[in-house]
């Protein structure tokens, strides 16, 4: 009778918690995703028509997964562009589950689900969530992130997942400058991949060349057919004279990192930076705690610096890429601070609360800052309502 009570209880929990989250999950993304501003953004409504079918889809090969998901929902359902929008909401809760596994594997529970938890709720995720472009799909570096680190802890799976890492990355190279970060991360682990292509047998080492090239066959044949998608898909600038802007890029990107916005109302509310005040002290202290890993450090500050560059050229890459990565750095800023504190109070169950407690109502601040932001402030912005003006019949 006792262990029927235990499972019950065990099943109720798991109940309970999955019914709290897709709660969380629609009040975050879903809720009001048609209604809360007046109309489309032209952006979105470029999306849609990329997506209208399969032609125009390998004809601008931008963002092909993203559209091509979008043509099938609505090719299914019938619905209009709305789908746009509704594809990113879903691709950013397997973001924000990518992001949570990614730091549940370099740090404990606690500090995975607190940084889970104000990366969520983050104005940096909510606009590309529910704004019906492709923009989420820069994200994706977590796809290959967890993929790796799941193929170092599961020696006995790693053909498969060796199958699934060349898929994704082929499939990522659609998305707008990821090829450089494909590289960089190659670059960083290309010992490991050495010793583990060494290891393969040659039928294997056969599918894990052929897959990718597969995959983006239509992309090399568009891009040698028309230059202006290269030029997209390395994430560079159609004309040259963008590039004497780049300094000036670059500053205000920082600025609006931690400071002050310089960015579109379509991502942006106002002139408020990406991060809120408890974030940037957060991702400060984590930048330094990385400047000491020897191991990841040149990944992590090569990918904000690479990212930093994309961005600065004035191409179609924005400041989703940064994103992920300036919240793993939040995330490493937060484990540290709550470890020295636990260090200083090792036995102390009332100070260890106290450290606890006074990070937890930082995050709460700035939980609720960031949701303000985006679903009070920033869509009765005037400059918000006249650019989300356009609608579709």
């Amino acid at each position: 009778m006792e262990t029927v009570n235990k499972t019950y209880l065990r099943l109720w929990r798991s109940f309970a918690l999955a019914i709290s989250l897709a709660l969380i999950a629609y009040l975050l993304y879903f809720r009001k995703l048609s209604s809360l501003l007046p109309g489309y953004s032209p952006p979105e409504l470029a999306t849609f028509v990329g997506a209208k079918n399969w032609h125009t889809i390998v004809g601008d090969p931008a963002y092909a997964p993203y559209k091509a998901i979008v043509w099938l929902f609505t090719a299914e359902f019938h619905n209009g562009i709305i789908v746009t929008r509704i594809v990113s909401a879903w691709l950013a809760l397997i973001v924000g589950l990518l992001f949570y596994v990614c730091v549940r594997n370099w740090r404990g529970f606690r500090t995975a689900f607190l940084a889970t938890v104000i990366f969520i709720t983050s104005g940096a995720l909510l606009h590309f969530a529910r704004l019906g472009t492709g923009y989420i799909t820069q994200m994706g570096i977590l796809v290959l992130i967890d993929l790796t680190l799941w193929y170092r802890n599961k020696p006995n799976r790693r053909t498969w997942l060796g199958f699934c890492i060349v898929a994704a990355a082929a499939l990522l190279l659609y998305i707008p400058g990821m090829i450089w970060f494909e590289l960089l991360g190659a670059a960083c682990l290309s010992a490991t991949i050495k010793g583990q292509l060494r290891r393969k047998k040659t039928q294997t080492l056969a599918g894990l060349i052929v897959l990718p090239l597969l995959l983006i066959a239509p992309l090399v044949y568009e891009c040698i057919k028309h230059s202006k998608n290269l030029l997209q898909i390395l994430g560079l600038p159609q004309q040259l004279h963008q590039l004497q802007h780049f300094g000036v890029n670059a500053c205000q990107t920082v600025i609006g990192i931690a400071a002050r916005s310089y960015g579109s109302p379509l991502i942006s509310v106002g002139h408020a930076p990406l991060l809120s005040a408890v974030e940037v002290v957060l991702g400060l202290l984590g930048a330094y705690y990385v400047l000491r890993m020897a191991k990841r450090r040149v990944f992590l500050f090569g990918y904000l610096a690479l990212g930093l560059v994309l961005v600065s050229l004035g191409g179609d890459v924005t400041i989703a890429c940064l994103v992920p990565i300036l919240y793993l750095c939040v995330a490493i800023g937060m484990d540290h601070l709550l470890n020295e504190w636990m260090t200083v109070f090792p036995r102390n169950p009332i100070a260890r609360m106290t450290g606890v407690g006074i990070v937890s109502l930082m995050l709460i601040f700035s939980v609720l800052y960031q949701v303000r932001a985006y679903y009070v402030a920033w869509p009765h912005a005037p400059a918000t309502q006249k650019l989300f003006s356009h609608t579709v019949r």
